[in-house]
């Protein structure tokens, strides 16, 4: 048979919390009683330069920030188009085998294994150079619209040529 306690629990509870209570309120207060900081804490950041008062001047200044960023990113713009030469291969949507076009033939050169892939690299590098300065070659593969081409298989295929190659894929989910 189970007897009853006792003593009541709540006996022994409400002392407990009342020291815990008691213990956690001086936590609380003993940043305030501790001793202040020696050093001198600073109310508010003062400004390195005095600011200008003269709202022309402000203007002044905006204006030539705002032709400095325009400067800035006309400048990135032209180092990357001075340094990159994008290449464009295409993906056959009946066989999935990689294509590209050269501008002196309009018959369409095939890539069929990683010796044409090499060569593709080798030739595309050389025009880059010849044209001015040295530039990365970017290859670009489309993938052809609404077609089952290609395959994963064959997208590593693709990635395994050009490995050591700036090498994007544009699937054309927008079309």
């Amino acid at each position: 048979m189970i007897t009853p306690p006792r003593r009541s629990v709540t006996r022994f509870f409400i002392p407990l919390i009342d020291v815990l209570i008691l213990l956690f309120a001086i936590f609380l207060l003993m940043p305030l009683v501790s001793e202040p900081a020696t050093e001198a804490m600073p109310t508010a950041a003062e400004p390195k330069e005095q600011l200008p008062t003269d709202i022309r001047e402000l203007q002044r200044e905006l204006s030539e920030a705002k032709a400095r960023i325009e400067r800035m990113e006309k400048s990135m713009q032209a180092r990357l188009t001075d340094r990159l030469s994008v290449r464009v291969l295409q993906i056959d949507r009946n066989t999935g085998t990689l294509f590209y076009y050269t501008p002196d033939s309009p018959q369409r050169q095939e890539i069929r294994t990683a010796q044409d892939a090499l060569k593709l690299i080798n030739q595309q590098k050389a025009l880059a150079n010849k044209s001015g300065g040295v530039k990365d070659v970017f290859f670009l593969v489309l993938f052809p619209p609404r077609s089952s081409y290609p395959t994963q298989e064959q997208v590593n295929e693709i990635r395994s040529w050009f490995s050591n190659e700036l090498i994007g894929f544009d699937t054309g989910a927008g079309w």
